[in-house]
């Protein structure tokens, strides 16, 4: 689980810490920095599976203009982040690990992003990044060090088993078009940062687009739903063929929205299309095309809800969610019951959301301590939360919804 996340250089942000808790919202105005937040975080997850490039592609959709517009000269952008994550015991042989091992990790990162007119082939390119972990006979443990494509690695199993002659410290030269992380082998020499990788690479980034939810075209990717819904046809198909439990969980779970559905079929014309129907008890069937955006959002969404607890059930660990404003399109009053479904402690799967609507903002008046406040500022946005003494105290008078349009969320 995210406990700290420090982004310093990217975007509107200059050194600023973000401290989430299990369940979050952002709200402030337009341009304040919310989605340049979301991005910093999307980024970096991204950095663990793809070259820096691509990274920043896939969260930004260009490789230039990442560094923050006011500070002329400075072309080096940090990631800096804290998470607590469970490690599970690995039996092979005579190898065995502890069970159960909560680890924190410590990671770092520095970019140096290069001027459009400077740069080749490559914009983005690692400086500095180290990963350490504390927990059983680790203590601030560095497990990964890279200066700039200098890279030393721990060997994990000689620590911890004191092997005599172990060779602790393994040396390379990588790359620097991409993290060490991204490059590890998974070998049993190494299962925390192996581990710790996969718990970045769950992060996961959702700004459906009604357009895109109703696509039938195949992605031909890892099988996870697209950051717009593009292949949620796709994603849907899977659960029907490989967990229909599942399947029947998420038909509950819509019924709110689509009283008369009772159940989800599909048509596979050829191996690039999936069509989606919803299909009432006397066999009517209703293709996305002709269903309505609000129906298709919070489909996807009750399909990224249900899967975060079953991704923390299969992997051992909360993946991080982030949904930028969930409430369009429908109305806010559905929402309640699916975000009663998010256990506030983030056991079951992070989220970060963001929303204008004061009546998606109503609904964290109870959970005061995820509420984040991002303003506009020169030379960088400003994050806050708000006292929560004070604002318990005017939630007798206004709902949180008001008290953020007037103003009154600090």
């Amino acid at each position: 689980m995210l406990r700290r996340f420090r982004v310093n250089n990217f975007k509107s942000f200059l050194n600023t810490e973000f401290v989430p808790s299990g369940v979050n919202l952002l709200v402030g105005a337009n341009n304040a920095g919310k989605t340049n937040l979301c991005t910093a975080l999307r980024m970096l997850g991204l950095t663990s599976k793809h070259p820096l490039d691509a990274a920043a592609l896939g969260a930004v959709g260009e490789r230039w203009n990442l560094t923050n517009f006011y500070v002329s000269g400075k072309r080096e952008i940090e990631f800096d982040l804290q998470a607590m994550v469970n490690y599970e015991s690995r039996s092979n042989g005579s190898v065995s690990w502890v069970k159960g091992e909560a680890l924190t990790f410590s990671y770092f990162l520095r970019l140096r992003a290069m001027r459009a007119e400077a740069a080749g082939s490559e914009s983005l390119s690692v400086v500095e990044e180290t990963l350490k972990t504390s927990g059983g006979k680790f203590a601030e443990t560095t497990l990964l060090e890279n200066h700039g494509g200098q890279v030393e690695m721990l060997h994990e199993e000689g620590f911890v088993r004191d092997l005599p002659g172990a060779p602790y410290r393994v040396r390379a030269r990588v790359p620097t078009n991409a993290t060490m992380l991204s490059q590890l082998y998974e070998l049993e020499n190494n299962p925390r940062a192996i581990l710790f990788r996969k718990y970045l690479q769950s992060w996961s980034y959702y700004n459906f687009s009604p357009e895109s939810l109703r696509q039938p075209d195949v992605a031909r990717d890892d099988g996870t739903l697209l950051f717009s819904g593009a292949n949620l046809s796709r994603v849907l198909f899977d659960l029907h063929n490989e967990k229909p439990r599942l399947e029947r969980q998420l038909i509950g779970i819509v019924k709110q929205v689509e009283p008369k559905l009772d159940l989800l079929s599909y048509s596979a014309p050829d191996p690039e299309h999936v069509h989606i129907f919803f299909e009432d008890d006397k066999g009517n069937r209703v293709s996305a095309r002709s269903t309505s955006d609000g129906t298709l959002r919070f489909l996807a969404i009750a399909y990224v809800v249900l899967m975060g607890a079953q991704a923390t059930l299969s992997q051992g660990f909360a993946p991080l969610v982030i949904i930028e404003e969930p409430e369009n399109g429908l109305y806010v009053g559905l929402l309640k019951p699916l975000m009663q479904r998010i256990s506030p402690t983030g056991e079951d799967g992070q989220f970060i959301f963001t929303s204008h609507s004061p009546y998606f903002i109503d609904l964290f008046d109870a959970n005061l301590t995820g509420i984040h406040v991002v303003s506009a500022g020169s030379p960088s946005s400003v994050l806050s939360q708000p006292n929560i003494e004070s604002v318990s105290h005017l939630l007798d008078e206004m709902p949180l919804g008001e008290l953020h349009f007037r103003n009154l969320l600090k």
